[in-house]
C-alpha cells in the first residue's frame, strides 16, 4: 500500500506541480531551504549551521533537511517535494504501527487506509508546508511512547524524547500539542507500580527533549513566543476570524467547518461518528468493571497516547483564532485511531461491517486524487446545518486552490504554462530591480498582499539569482493598520524586526486592484498615496497575470547606493 502511494503521488507532483505557481507559503519555506543551501555551499558545515540557527519564527527542521536533500537532487522546485512526500509516507508506515499496537494487524491495515487515503495527508504531501513533517514527528512520538510499554524501555523512551523536542522544530504551532504527550507519559509512570523507575526515565525523556528543542528554541524563544501568542491568541489572530472558546458552539461548528476543507466530509463524518462512539465504550467499559482498575488499564493502553493528544489537542485547536494550513494534520492520525477504536469494540456486527464502510470512504476520497484531469477531480461541496458550505471530494491541489483569478476556482486543471511561467517572469523582474537598483543591502518593503507575486516569492527569486535573501517586509493590516495614516505610519515609524523595517525602505512595491489579495485587503489608492506622502517616487510599473499592475517606489536611503 506504502509503494503504492509514493508511486500515485509521485506521478501526480510531476504532472502537476511541474512549472506551477507557488503558494505563499511555499514560496517562503523553499526560500529558507535554499538560503540553507546556498549557506553550505559557500562556507560548508558551519555556515549550514548558522543558517539553519539564524534568528526567525518559523520552524527550521523541513527547510533544513531539504538544503541537504538539494546535494542530491538538486534545487528545482518539484525536486522541493522531497521532504513532505516522505513524511506523507512515514505517516502511512507510523498509523500502521501504532494501530497493530493497539488493536492487531486487521485493526492496522483498516486505519492505515483510512490515513493512507484522509486528503488533508495526501494534499500537504504535495505542498512544501510543513503540515506533513509535523504530523510524521508527532505520531513518530506517540510510536515510541507506546513502544516504550510505559517508559519501562530505556531506548524507546529517549527516542520519545527526542521526537517530543523536534515537534516544535518541526512547526512552531504544534507545540501546543506538546503538554499532551509530556501529560500522558507522566501519568502512565505516576500509576504504574514501579513509579520510581518510570520517573527516572520521565525524566530522561524529559531531558533529550529539551536539549533537542534548546537547539533552536534558545535563540529564538522571545520571537516564537511573540509569534505563537500574537497569531494564536493575540491581535493578529483576527485574521483568521472570531470565533473561539471550549465552551463556545459557535467555534465547534467553525472547527468542523475548517476540518472538512482539509479531510473532506466522508472522513470527517467517520471520525465524528466513531469519537462519539469510543467515548460511549470507554464509558461502558468503566460502568462494566470495577471503575479504579479498569482507569488503569485504560492509562496502560496503547490508545492512551493518542486518545490524550486528541483531547488536548483539539482543545487548544478550538481556544485558538488561527487556522494555518494543515494545522489539524498532526491530531488527525490519532483522532482517525481513537474512532476506529469506538467503531471497532462497539458491537462484533459492526466490526464485521467496517472492511466494507472504510472501502468505500476510502475510495470516495482516493479517486478525485488520482489525476486532475478526470470529471472527479472536480470540486464537490454540500450546504449543511451549522456548519455551513462542507467539502465532500476535491481533486485540486494547492496551485489550483489558491491560484484562482480573484476567487479559490472550482476547476482541477492546473495554471496555463503561458501564466505559471508569467507569474516567474514577474518575480525575477522584481528581483533584478532590487539588484539594479542598489537595494540589496537595504529594505524593499511591500504595500500589498498578493496570493502569488508577494515578498516569499519575490524572495525565492532573489535566493536562486543571489544565492542570499534580502530584507523585504510585507504590510500586516491587523497589526500596522489599514488606513493611509497607519500606511505613512508603517513606512516611517513602525518597526518590524523579523522581516525588515518598512520604516527604512528605499523600494515599495504597490499594486493597483484587489484582485488576489488576501483578507484583510489592502486599500490600493491609500497606499499609493502614503507612498508619494512619505518621499517615494514611482520608477517602474509591471503588469500582473491576474490583471493587477504593480508600481516600483524609490525612497533615497543610506542603504541602497551603489556600493
Amino acid at each position: 500500500m506504502a509503494i503504492v502511494w509514493l508511486v500515485v503521488n509521485v506521478r501526480w507532483l510531476i504532472s502537476y506541480r511541474q512549472g506551477q505557481v507557488l503558494e505563499i507559503d511555499e514560496a517562503g519555506y523553499i526560500g529558507m531551504a535554499l538560503n540553507d543551501h546556498y549557506a553550505a555551499v559557500r562556507d560548508g558545515v558551519l555556515g549550514w549551521i548558522q543558517a539553519v540557527e539564524a534568528p526567525g519564527i518559523q520552524a527550521p527542521v523541513t527547510p533544513a533537511l531539504t538544503s541537504l536533500q538539494y546535494f542530491v537532487t538538486g534545487t528545482s522546485v518539484v525536486a522541493s517535494f522531497g521532504v513532505p512526500l516522505l513524511a506523507g509516507l512515514s505517516i502511512i508506515l507510523l498509523t500502521h504501527a501504532v494501530a497493530n499496537r493497539v488493536a492487531g494487524r486487521p485493526f492496522a491495515w483498516l486505519a492505515t487506509a483510512l490515513v493512507a487515503t484522509m486528503p488533508g495527508v495526501i494534499v500537504e504531501a504535495r505542498a512544501y508546508h510543513f503540515g506533513a513533517p509535523a504530523a510524521a514527528v508527532t505520531l513518530a512520538a506517540v510510536y515510541f511512547l507506546i513502544r516504550s510499554e510505559g517508559l519501562t524501555k530505556i531506548k524507546p523512551t529517549i527516542a520519545f524524547g527526542v521526537f517530543v523536542g523536534l515537534m516544535p522544530l518541526t512547526r512552531t504551532m504544534i507545540i501546543a500539542f506538546v503538554p499532551a504527550l509530556v501529560l500522558a507519559a507522566f501519568v502512565q509512570a505516576v500509576l504504574a507500580p514501579d513509579r520510581k523507575m518510570r520517573l527516572i526515565r520521565f525524566g530522561v525523556a524529559a531531558v533529550a527533549a529539551v536539549g533537542v528543542a534548546a537547539i533552536w528554541l534558545i535563540p529564538n524563544g522571545a520571537q516564537v513566543y511573540r509569534y505563537l501568542t500574537g497569531f494564536g491568541y493575540g491581535p493578529q489572530s483576527a485574521e483568521y476570524g472570531t470565533e473561539a472558546g471550549i465552551f463556545n458552539p459557535a467555534a465547534w461548528a467553525y472547527r468542523l467547518h475548517l476540518l472538512t476543507l482539509e479531510q473532506y466530509l466522508p472522513h470527517v463524518l467517520f471520525i465524528c461518528v466513531g469519537l462519539v462512539v469510543a467515548v460511549f465504550v470507554a464509558i461502558r467499559m468503566l460502568r462494566g468493571g470495577q471503575v479504579k482498575e479498569t482507569a488503569k488499564a485504560m492509562v496502560a493502553s496503547p490508545l492512551f497516547p493518542p486518545a490524550v493528544l486528541v483531547v488536548e489537542g483539539v482543545t487548544a485547536f478550538v481556544t485558538s483564532k488561527t487556522t494555518g494550513n494543515g494545522f489539524t494534520l498532526p491530531l488527525v492520525p490519532s483522532m482517525t485511531l481513537v474512532a476506529l477504536w469506538g467503531l471497532y469494540r462497539v458491537h462484533v456486527r459492526l466490526r464485521k461491517a467496517l472492511p466494507v464502510v472504510v472501502a468505500v470512504v476510502s475510495v470516495v476520497a482516493l479517486v478525485p486524487q488520482l489525476d486532475l484531469g478526470a470529471p472527479t477531480a472536480r470540486l464537490w461541496e454540500a450546504e449543511l446545518p451549522l456548519v455551513g458550505r462542507v467539502t465532500i471530494t476535491d481533486g485540486r491541489g494547492v496551485p489550483q486552490k489558491f491560484a484562482g483569478l480573484g476567487v479559490e476556482s472550482v476547476e482541477p486543471q492546473p495554471v496555463s504554462e503561458e501564466d505559471a511561467k508569467q507569474w516567474v517572469v514577474v518575480a525575477d523582474w522584481a528581483a533584478q530591480q532590487i539588484v539594479d537598483r542598489h537595494a540589496i543591502r537595504g529594505v524593499t518593503a511591500f504595500g500589498f498582499r498578493d496570493r502569488i507575486f508577494n515578498t516569499n516569492t519575490v524572495q525565492l527569486a532573489v535566493l536562486r539569482k543571489l544565492g542570499y535573501g534580502v530584507a523585504v517586509p510585507q504590510i500586516r493590516p491587523v497589526e500596522a493598520g489599514n488606513s493611509q495614516p497607519d500606511y505613512e505610519r508603517w513606512l516611517t515609524r513602525y518597526q518590524d524586526s523579523i522581516s525588515g523595517d518598512a520604516s527604512t525602505a528605499c523600494l515599495l512595491f504597490t499594486a493597483t486592484g484587489l484582485n488576489n489579495e488576501f483578507l484583510p485587503k489592502v486599500d490600493p489608492p491609500a497606499m499609493a498615496a502614503a507612498a508619494a506622502a512619505t518621499g517615494f517616487t514611482p520608477v517602474a510599473t509591471q503588469p500582473l497575470p491576474n490583471g493587477r499592475l504593480v508600481t516600483l517606489w524609490h525612497r533615497p536611503q543610506p542603504a541602497c547606493v551603489p556600493s
